[in-house]
């Protein structure tokens, strides 16, 4: 069966005519009617019945009519596809960012897209990493940026990079000079952290319990810049040093290696299964990992990136 015979019994069945048929599909009548005989000896039935003002189809020949259209549509379909994959991606994306992230990442991230995919429109929510993920199940987000890797169903997450985790004092600690503390000394502290639901309170209390070391926590505090507040004012935190960079840099917050162990995370990139626009996704998780490279490799941000 060829699809120059599927062509020629649609143009009978619209034009209503073997000569004007014929002329629809550019073919000589002989050439159409000798078309129309191959489909016939193909299917075993009279699809065409011919009478003194043109010619109908059969009620076999309407049944083939619908499958020939059906067939004809999936080929146009197959011959778009590379105009399709040609076309730029496009189309909003509800993208999750840590709050340990986001006030770094969005400057860096935003500019990006708009010059590479000026069809896509970010909707940026910053939030604890937990709360994403349940977003993320939930369908209100696209793309996460996430600090645990717990298997979570309808998710799929890939390492994006790995970081230090600090203690953060003010300048005048006597802490401050060290270049390294052991992660006991922990236990001597006036701490402020992120609530129990924070993932970063739930790693370092994991490090903790591991050692046998009982934090002395005096406030929860889930607003980062609360926590950089309350280090400036004497207290001290457990954190990355990202957003602290200028605190530190000002001389106002020292961050102090921890050690034995060596406390880090890993941060991922957390997509749903069954995204609605998948291309768009695509694009703006490359785009992620394109700033977050471009912040590492200024020196803005002392991570290590992942490779894929």
């Amino acid at each position: 069966m060829e699809l120059r015979d599927l062509y020629a019994l649609i143009a009978i069945a619209e034009t209503g005519s073997l000569s004007a048929a014929a002329r629809k599909v550019r073919l000589t009548q002989p050439a159409l009617t000798a078309s129309l005989q191959r489909l016939e000896q193909e299917v075993g039935v009279a699809l065409v019945r011919r009478h003194s003002r043109g010619a109908l189809l059969t009620e076999e020949g309407q049944f083939v009519l619908q499958k020939a259209r059906d067939v004809v549509h999936d080929v146009a379909q197959i011959g778009q596809v590379h105009d399709k994959l040609a076309l730029a991606p496009a189309g909003e994306i509800h993208l999750g960012l840590p709050t340990t992230v986001a006030g770094g990442l969005i400057p860096a991230l935003i500019p990006l897209m708009q010059s590479r995919y000026p069809h896509i429109r970010l909707h940026v929510v910053e939030a604890m990493s937990g709360v994403l993920q349940e977003q993320l199940q939930l369908g209100r987000l696209d793309l996460a940026v996430v600090f645990e890797n717990a298997p979570l169903a309808g998710l799929r997450s890939t390492p994006l990079l790995r970081e230090i985790i600090y203690l953060l004092v003010p300048a005048g600690h006597p802490l401050a000079r060290a270049p390294s503390v052991d992660l006991t000394a922990l236990a001597h502290l006036a701490l402020v952290l992120p609530s129990a639901a924070n993932s970063i309170r739930r790693h370092l209390e994991r490090a903790c319990t591991a050692q046998g070391v009982t934090l002395n926590v005096l406030a929860d505090v889930d607003s980062l810049p609360g926590l950089l507040g309350l280090v400036r004012a004497g207290y001290c935190t457990v954190l990355p040093n990202y957003l602290a960079k200028g605190d530190i840099a000002a001389g106002h917050i020292a961050a102090v290696a921890l050690e034995n162990p060596v406390l880090d995370w890993t941060l991922h990139l957390a997509t749903r299964r069954d995204t609605r626009l998948p291309r768009a996704s695509m694009a703006t998780a490359e785009m992620i990992e394109q700033a977050c490279s471009h912040l590492i490799g200024q020196g803005d941000w002392a991570a290590q990136i992942i490779a894929g």
